[in-house]
């Protein structure tokens, strides 16, 4: 794949993922009520596992052929996992409470598995490692949370990306979402 194109595509693959979510999340609002608070949550981690990892595998499988299977391999290490998420867990549960450690840990876990696995596989498929998480880095910052403030967005979000970046290709996929998770966390208890 060619450089203009492994951008493209990967921009356009988050363009599509925001939109499906958006549109999701504008259907689930109507449930919005406090007798419907679990099936608010519910409906939440649907519309994100749906937007941020099975819509992307299937568009990333039907337009650059990429088996699903193969999309999936070796994307955890399964000891460091079982490890690392009771200790988050519980300090996720401490800090924020139950349906905020279940938003937190879904919206990390959706936005890793779309930026640090599959975004990065297309990058990495005309990038070099270097270029691949800067590029990556700068569309989590700027496209994903283009709501946001561009400054602040480019002073926070982009060398947290990077870190990211790192800690996926050094010890896989858990270490970006736990630390993500903890991330959100904090900005939540703290803020």
């Amino acid at each position: 794949m060619k450089k203009f194109e492994s951008v493209l595509s990967s921009s356009a693959l988050i363009m599509i993922v925001g939109v499906f979510l958006n549109v999701c999340i504008m259907f689930i609002t109507f449930f919005n009520d406090s007798v419907f608070s679990r099936i608010y949550l519910m409906s939440f981690v649907v519309c994100f596992l749906l937007s941020f990892i099975l819509l992307p595998l299937l568009l990333i499988n039907r337009f650059l052929g990429k088996p699903i299977k193969h999309l999936l391999n070796h994307v955890f290490d399964w000891k460091r996992t079982v490890i690392l998420f009771p200790i988050v867990l519980l300090l996720s549960l401490y800090l924020a409470g139950k349906a905020a450690t279940i938003e937190y840990f879904i919206v990390a876990f959706g936005e890793e598995f779309l930026f640090r696995h599959l975004i990065l596989m297309i990058l990495m498929s005309a990038f070099n490692k270097k270029w691949s998480f800067i590029i990556g880095s700068l569309m989590f910052a700027l496209i994903l949370h283009l709501n946001g403030n561009f400054l602040i967005n480019l002073l926070t979000k982009f060398p947290i990306s990077l870190l990211l970046y790192y800690l996926y290709h050094k010890y896989k996929l858990q270490d970006a979402i736990f630390l993500h998770w903890l991330y959100n966390v904090f900005v939540y208890r703290f803020s």
